[in-house]
């Protein structure tokens, strides 16, 4: 397989930030306030799997596994580097076509879920992901944005 340009954000980094901040003007009784449902965001296969720990760990990776991202800002070789960790073991990253604006909103505090949705082989492969390289069988991540909770103050100094 070779490279792929990742498909459009169903969502813009702005869209994305202006939900979270409209949630936080919410009017409640003191409780948390819930911004909108998962968005979908865009799905990817895992790059550099076979040089970290993928495949020591493929066949826990069943669908609705959900993974860890962690941004390494500091990676000498990508400065949006995002690794996808299980249990603290770094998988591989999100492919270097799909990570600029994913890393920038992970750096605004955006909240991204990313969980396994099904494993690629010939018949369900489709075109619509991004990825560097893959094998059949390899997990096909989904990224979503996921509900943010906020706690509601009563306003400015706590009061309403």
């Amino acid at each position: 397989m070779t490279d792929s340009h990742p498909p459009a954000l169903a969502l813009t980094r702005r869209d994305a930030l202006r939900g979270i901040a409209a949630s936080a003007f919410a009017c409640g009784a003191g409780a948390p306030v819930v911004a909108a449902a998962p968005t979908p965001l865009f799905d990817f296969a895992i790059a550099g799997g076979a040089h970290h720990g993928l495949y020591d760990v493929i066949r826990a990776l069943a669908p609705g596994v959900r993974l860890d991202l962690v941004r390494e800002p500091e990676n000498p070789y990508d400065a949006n580097a995002i690794a996808v960790h299980l249990g603290g073991r770094r998988l591989g990253y999100v492919p270097r076509c799909a990570n600029a604006e994913l890393a920038r909103l992970l750096d605004e505090g955006g909240r991204v879920v990313a969980e396994v949705e099904r494993t690629l082989d010939a018949d369900n492969r489709g075109d619509d992901f991004a990825f560097t390289s893959y094998h059949f069988g390899d997990p096909l991540i989904r990224l979503t944005l996921g509900e943010s909770v906020i706690p509601q103050s009563g306003g400015p100094g706590g009061q309403r």
